[in-house]
């Protein structure tokens, strides 16, 4: 069987987009449904002197790494930075290094209850909800009640060879899979 040409293109596009397909990963998005997503127009991070900071050992440098990119996604998205009083929403962000305690103690700052998920009012759109080291999870922090009513995590696949870019690529990369689940994008 000879193969022409437009028959060799269109096998050539399906085979990029399986290949794309295969590697964009679903990550797991967990959002409390009596929160209005809609509402939200400014975004902030706690300061430095917080629980929050107290939560995780993280070098400046990664925290400065996913804060910015934290920063241009939403922005990308219409969201504006505002101070901690006017804020809508609070984010903050936690590396899975492994360590059960440190998970925990970030789940309280956040107050965050896995156990929870299951009840009426919190919506998955993954069932794999799994938390795994080296992953990145994001929060959204309803500032009224001091509570997450957003969470995704996403693998960050750091290599020891990895240079300072390769990491910030690769946080970008998370951080913009991870909010463009949003409710409402």
């Amino acid at each position: 069987m000879v193969l022409t040409l437009p028959i060799k293109l269109l096998l050539l596009y399906l085979l990029v987009l399986n290949l794309s397909s295969c590697s964009s990963m679903n990550n797991p998005v967990t959002y409390h449904t009596s929160f209005d997503f809609s509402k939200v127009k400014t975004y902030s991070f706690y300061p430095s002197d917080s629980k929050f900071f107290d939560s995780q050992s993280l070098s400046h440098a990664q925290r400065n790494r996913i804060e910015i990119a934290i920063e241009k996604s939403l922005n990308a998205q219409d969201f504006n930075y505002s101070d901690l009083v006017n804020a809508d929403i609070i984010v903050t962000y936690h590396l899975v290094k492994g360590t059960r305690q440190d998970y925990q103690d970030y789940n309280k700052v956040v107050l965050f209850c896995p156990h929870c998920l299951k009840a009426n009012t919190w919506q998955q759109d993954n069932d794999d909800w799994s938390i795994y080291p080296g992953g990145l999870i994001i929060d959204l922090v309803d500032p009224k009640r001091n509570r997450s009513v957003w969470r995704s995590i996403y693998p960050l696949d750091f290599k020891p060879k990895d240079n300072s870019t390769t990491q910030n690529e690769k946080t970008m990369e998370a951080v913009d899979v991870m909010l463009t689940q949003y409710p409402g994008n």
